[in-house]
C-alpha cells in the first residue's frame, strides 16, 4: 500500500509538478500569469543581469502568496491619518451576501492587482529589489493628497507606452515624462499645465487629471503615481522653504530608484524637447546649484517610519509630522554643491 501510494505521488510530481517547475525555470528570473521573481539582496542590476543568464537570480513566489503579502504590508503601514478610514480604504473585506448594498472593496484591491499585473508585464521590475517595489511601487500614497482609486486609470492609459519584453526602466522613465502629459489631457486640450498656486486646492491625482493643471506638488504626485503604475519605483521629494526662508517659496520634484535614487522635474509640456530625463546633467536643472542649497533641507516622502523619526515638511500643512520621510539634504548638498 506504502508503495503504491509512492508510486501515485512520484508519477504526480514527474507529470504535474515537474512540467510547472521546468516551465519556471526555463523562463528565467522572469515573473509570469502563476509566479512573481525577486531577486536576491544585495544585487546590483550588473549582478542581476549576468545571473539571470544563469538562471540563478531570484527567488520564487506564487502570485497568491505575492498577493496575500502585498495586502498585510500595506495593512501594516497604514499611516495614522489613514487609520480611521481604513475600512473605507479597503482593509476589512465586505460582506458580499447582500449585494443589494452596493459596497465596493476599496483601493487596495486594485493597488494590489495592478502593482502584480504591472510587474508580470514589465520585464524591468524583476530587477526591483523587493522591498523597493513594495513601498515605491505598491505604495498608493505619496504626501496628505486625497486617496483616489487612480492606478487602473493611469495603467491603462500609459501602459501602451512602454513594450514590456525591451524597454528598460530609465526608457520607461523618460517615455512617460515625454509623452503622459499629452495623453492623459482632456480632449481638445494639448497637455497638461503647470499653475503655480494649486496646492493644496489641486494636488492628488485625479484631480490633476480633471483640471488640467497642478503646481510642482501636484504635477509631481501626478508623475510619481503614472511611474508606480507601470512598475517604476517613484516618490516625491522637496524642501518646504529654500535658503530655510519662507518667503523663498518651496518646491517638490520627484525621484527614481534605478540602483539608488535619482531626481527628477515632471515635464508637464507640449514641448518633448523639454522632457527632462534621470540620465541627465544634474546641473543643466534650474535649481541644482551651490546657491539653492544654502541652509536649505531637502526629504523624500516614504510609507515606512525610519527609525530616527524623521517627517516630510508639508509647506501648506506646517507643523504636520505624519508622512515619514527620508532627509535627502546631503545628497542634494553633495550633488548641486560644485555646479554654478
Amino acid at each position: 500500500m506504502i508503495f503504491r501510494f509512492g508510486l501515485v505521488v512520484s508519477h504526480f510530481l514527474i507529470f504535474f509538478v515537474a512540467p510547472i517547475v521546468q516551465a519556471i525555470v526555463d523562463a528565467g528570473c522572469r515573473s509570469n500569469s502563476t509566479h512573481v521573481a525577486w531577486p536576491h539582496p544585495g544585487m546590483t542590476s550588473q549582478e542581476r543581469y549576468l545571473q539571470q543568464q544563469q538562471q540563478e537570480c531570484c527567488e520564487w513566489q506564487t502570485v497568491e502568496h505575492a498577493r496575500r503579502d502585498a495586502y498585510e504590508y500595506l495593512e501594516q503601514h497604514i499611516l495614522s491619518f489613514d487609520r480611521p478610514f481604513r475600512q473605507t480604504i479597503g482593509f476589512v473585506s465586505k460582506d458580499h451576501s447582500n449585494p443589494v448594498d452596493g459596497l465596493a472593496d476599496g483601493l487596495i484591491g486594485p493597488t494590489i492587482e495592478y502593482a502584480l499585473q504591472a510587474k508580470i508585464l514589465f520585464r524591468y521590475t524583476d530587477e526591483l529589489p523587493r522591498e523597493i517595489w513594495e513601498e515605491y511601487v505598491l505604495n498608493y500614497l505619496h504626501l496628505n493628497e486625497a486617496r483616489s482609486n487612480w492606478r487602473p486609470y493611469l495603467f491603462q492609459k500609459l501602459s501602451t507606452l512602454i513594450q514590456g519584453e525591451t524597454t528598460t526602466l530609465t526608457e520607461a522613465v523618460y517615455m512617460l515624462n515625454t509623452y503622459m502629459w499629452q495623453r492623459l489631457a482632456a480632449p481638445g486640450t494639448p497637455s497638461i499645465t503647470f499653475v503655480a498656486g494649486s496646492t493644496p486646492l489641486i494636488f492628488d491625482p485625479m484631480s490633476v487629471l480633471v483640471y488640467g493643471y497642478g503646481s510642482c506638488t501636484g504635477l509631481s504626485i501626478l508623475l510619481a503615481s503614472a511611474l508606480r503604475a507601470v512598475g517604476v519605483p517613484a516618490r516625491v521629494a522637496g524642501t518646504a522653504a529654500w535658503n530655510a526662508e519662507q518667503g523663498n517659496g518651496n518646491h517638490n520634484w520627484i525621484e527614481v530608484w534605478h540602483d539608488g535614487w535619482h531626481f527628477l522635474e515632471p515635464t508637464a509640456s507640449n514641448d518633448k524637447e523639454e522632457a527632462d530625463r534621470i540620465e541627465r546633467d544634474p546641473c543643466e536643472r534650474w535649481f541644482c546649484h551651490a546657491s539653492r542649497w544654502n541652509g536649505t533641507q531637502a526629504f523624500a516622502a516614504r510609507l515606512e517610519h525610519s527609525i530616527n523619526g524623521t517627517f516630510f515638511p508639508l509647506a501648506w500643512e506646517k507643523g504636520n509630522d505624519a508622512i515619514p520621510a527620508e532627509n535627502r539634504t546631503a545628497y542634494y548638498q553633495q550633488t548641486c554643491g560644485p555646479c554654478d
